[in-house]
Formats: C-alpha cells, sequence, structure tokens
C-alpha cells in the first residue's frame, strides 16, 4: 500500500509556511485542497486584511484570545479552546491578546492568503463556538466526539478518550481526516498483509486518517487523552465495520454522521 495510505505520524514542529504579517504558520499538513497550518502570533501583534481565495478557514485556539475582525466595526472574540470558522471571500485581520496558538485549516482549491484591502461588503460572516456550543457527533465506543458546526462542510471534533480504551473498527468514508493530540496518547491501527501497524502519536504531534481507511482508535496508555480532527469530505463521516479486513460498506452510528 502506498506510504500516504498508512497510519503516520508528524512531528510537532512542522516546517515554516508563508503567512500573512504579524503570524507565524507551520505547514502540517498540505493534502489535495486541504492545509492544516500551526498559527502563532504574540500579544499586541495584529495581521493585515487579507482572505484565502476559494478556501474556507476552520481554527481552535489552543492559548491566548484571537480577535477577527470582519468589518469596520465587528469583530469575533475567539478564546482558548474555542473553534472559529471563516467562509470563504470573507476577509479579515487577526490580533492577538496573550500570545496565540491556534490551528487552521484551509480547504478549498487556490491561494491559501490573498491580500485584501478591507471587508467586502455585505459577505458572510466568521463564526465562533466555545464549548457550551459543542454537540455530539459520530459516536464510537469508548470516545467522546463533540462538533462545533454540525452544519459545516468541513467537520470539525474535539475528542475525548479515557485511559486504556479502544474504538470499534471503522473508517471515514470520503473524508480524509487531520488530527493533533492535545494531551495523552493514542495510535491509529490498522490490519494489513503485513500484520498489524500502528501510529501513536503524542502530546503536540499530527495524524493524518486517509479516507476509506479501515482502523480503530486506542489509547494504550493509562492518562485520558484529548485532540482535535478536521473531516474534509461528506456524509457519512463515519461508518462501523465487523472488522479490520472489511473495506467500504458498513454502518453510521446512529445519530452520527
Amino acid at each position: 500500500m502506498a506510504e500516504h495510505r498508512r497510519p503516520r505520524v508528524v512531528g510537532g514542529d512542522p516546517e515554516s509556511t508563508a503567512a500573512p504579517d504579524g503570524e507565524r504558520w507551520r505547514r502540517a499538513f498540505d493534502v489535495g485542497a486541504t492545509t492544516l497550518v500551526d498559527v502563532r502570533i504574540k500579544h499586541g501583534d495584529r495581521s493585515a486584511w487579507r482572505h484565502h481565495g476559494e478556501r474556507a478557514a476552520y481554527g481552535v485556539v489552543l492559548a491566548g484570545t484571537l480577535s477577527v475582525q470582519y468589518d469596520r466595526d465587528e469583530r469575533l472574540t475567539v478564546g482558548s479552546e474555542e473553534f472559529f470558522r471563516v467562509p470563504v471571500g470573507t476577509a479579515y485581520p487577526t490580533a492577538a491578546e496573550g500570545d496565540v496558538h491556534a490551528l487552521v485549516a484551509l480547504v478549498g482549491p487556490g491561494e491559501r492568503v490573498v491580500d485584501a484591502s478591507g471587508p467586502a461588503a455585505g459577505g458572510p460572516v466568521p463564526r465562533r463556538a466555545g464549548r457550551a456550543d459543542l454537540v455530539g457527533t459520530s459516536p464510537l465506543a469508548n470516545l467522546t466526539r463533540l462538533t462545533p458546526f454540525p452544519d459545516a462542510p468541513v467537520q470539525q471534533v474535539r475528542g475525548h478518550a479515557e485511559g486504556r480504551v479502544g474504538s470499534e473498527w471503522h473508517h471515514h468514508g470520503d473524508n480524509d481526516v487531520f488530527g493533533r493530540v492535545l494531551a495523552g496518547e493514542g495510535y491509529v491501527e490498522r490490519v494489513s498483509d503485513g500484520g498489524v501497524e500502528r501510529a501513536l502519536a503524542r502530546a503536540g504531534e499530527f495524524f493524518p486518517v486517509p479516507a476509506g481507511l479501515v482502523h480503530r482508535d486506542v489509547n494504550p496508555s493509562d492518562e485520558d487523552q484529548e485532540y482535535v480532527l478536521w473531516l474534509t469530505g461528506s456524509d457519512p463521516r463515519t461508518v462501523r465495520v465487523e472488522g479490520p479486513g472489511e473495506g467500504a460498506g458498513g454502518t453510521a452510528p446512529d445519530g452520527g454522521e
């Protein structure tokens, strides 16, 4: 099987990539129409106006408070552990209160950053979601998965697993999945002709799960695991299967897309 189809882990210090002035980006993944960047903004810094061309932005703030201005007098304030979503074509600058650390997936074709002179009149506005706004999605045994924007084309997930647990076998349909472990550790396990393959990701590390890859998610340690995911395809988002040898098909979890 091609290397991109195998479980793997990307270290927590990915390579630098071009970013708007006032922000520092490191690119964790650039696969198809999805680029996942690790974003750092120093306290008090402010970026210029920009948009993302034909891409939408789906982010989560890990530390600090991020301001996303979308009109001359309107802005979104996104705190630590909160999610945000910026629609295609919406121009905005960012500003930081405290040193900001965020993860942002840019999903769509074309340029990642396009300079803008100011807001677009009458355009769609960004959205934020705090912990109280998260709703359950794609239930799997022993895992808690919550999403901030159930109606969004890309599904963001905040996930939790207690120590020493594993999910049932499943795949994610046509969704390429990109994730980062926030706390604890866990591995994606698949079975191939060569035997069992596991990719263990620890706190601060990134991991992809290719579309259609039958696998299960395991927390092998005594500590709880926390992670975030981006699922970049369509419904159903999660499909249970009977075992590691089963391919497409299976059943979507009740209430889960």
